[in-house]
């Protein structure tokens, strides 16, 4: 039971199966045989799945807590939040890869990286660098405060994704299939802050 318990526990069991997706992607950078716009959509969208799965653990951790069964999940979720953001970053630059080998071409990278549909991507990227490179306890010790206001960087990260996608994807559906439900977790999180200022500051009553 104990042994179960430390592999479930594991941060490499989490790697593990967080990078499962990527084996497809490295055969591919080596051995280029499949579909070039197929692999470039799977890895960005699978990278936004990534960072909405990892933007909503928060909203959902609040709703878990106050099922029994739910806490130990809540507990697990936070202590593994980091390692999804970290892995939406991983698939992000798979997909930047990807392009780059395709492109072969810096000039015409950098024009392009002006243009709306692939600035905003490239914005996304940039935001997130930063973010996965302090996600970790050292960072979060020596940052401090500064290091929770940084993460909120991760928001605009994630409209620039969704613009990025939007701009260059005909199908609407498609990325409202994942932008609904980070709207939602977002109005339940803030619904939590907000009762919670409210409990907060409500005057105590009063004996006589």
């Amino acid at each position: 039971m104990e042994l179960a318990k430390s592999i479930i526990k594991s941060r490499y069991l989490i790697w593990f199966l967080l990078s499962i997706p990527a084996w497809q992607y490295v055969h591919e950078l080596f051995y280029p045989s499949r579909y070039y716009p197929e692999m470039m959509e799977n890895s960005g969208v699978l990278s936004v799945q990534i960072l909405v799965f990892t933007l909503c653990i928060m909203p959902l951790t609040l709703v878990l807590k106050y099922f029994e069964w739910g806490k130990l999940i809540a507990r697990w979720l936070l202590r593994t939040r980091r390692y999804f953001g970290v892995a939406g970053l991983g698939y992000a630059l798979v997909h930047t890869i990807l392009y780059v080998r395709q492109t072969f071409d810096f000039e015409l990278i950098m024009l392009e990286a002006f243009d709306w549909p692939l600035g905003t991507g490239w914005i996304s990227l940039l935001i997130l660098l930063p973010l996965a490179l302090t996600s970790n306890n050292w960072s979060i010790h020596k940052m401090g405060k500064a290091w929770r206001w940084m993460q909120r960087l991760s928001y605009i990260a994630i409209v620039a994704s969704f613009a990025h996608w939007l701009l260059l994807d005909f199908f609407f559906d498609n990325a409202m299939m994942w932008i609904v439900p980070l709207v939602i977790a977002k109005l339940v999180h803030l619904s939590f802050r907000l009762y919670s200022k409210v409990k907060t500051r409500r005057p105590k009553a009063q004996f006589t």
